[in-house]
């Protein structure tokens, strides 16, 4: 709304204005709409051609993450949040740097979801996660392909067992 006119308009994308020198500008902005809901899918372990998974459908907080043969469980259906969250069984349970670490060997684990930045992960351009308290990748233990292999953190280092890609 103009403030001195009163008259309304719209606009999409980019807002801009000229604005004489000591000239002043207001906007009111209002929301573009609800936001879609995120959706989930398999993070699949590119070295191992295996997907993360949460081993033997434990709900149990403090279970360490593993890769395995993809099946489209839901232990292997992660969906990531507006918060950088990645969330496993409908966002009940999330990924969690063990005890808030920030060591190369930190065990990957599920957690209840806290919104503490030990449950924040980035998804990179470049293939890898990374946790945002931390700074380091989300590794498959070893580089190993074997179902069962562990997942940890550690410092990226740019290998296959570090690349990951959401289905």
């Amino acid at each position: 709304t103009d403030l001195w006119s009163g008259a309304t308009s719209t606009t999409t994308n980019t807002i801009s204005a000229s604005v004489p020198a000591h000239g002043t500008v207001m906007y009111r902005v209002a929301g573009g709409g609800t936001p879609p809901p995120p959706t989930g899918g398999e993070i699949h372990a590119v070295g191992a051609g295996k997907c993360l998974d949460v081993p033997n459908s434990s709900t149990t907080g403090g279970t360490q993450l593993d890769i395995a043969t993809c099946t489209g469980a839901t232990n292997q259906i992660f969906t990531h949040t507006g918060s950088n969250q990645l969330t496993v069984y409908s966002g009940s349970q999330c990924l969690d740097a063990n005890n808030n670490g920030t060591t190369a060997g930190t065990k990957v684990i599920i957690w209840p979801c806290n919104g503490q930045t030990n449950q924040q992960w980035n998804v990179n351009s470049d293939g890898t996660i990374t946790g945002v308290q931390s700074g380091l990748c989300l590794d498959v233990t070893g580089a190993a392909t074997a179902d069962g292999s562990p997942i940890e953190l550690w410092t990226c280092n740019g290998q296959s067992n570090q690349k990951w890609t959401l289905s």
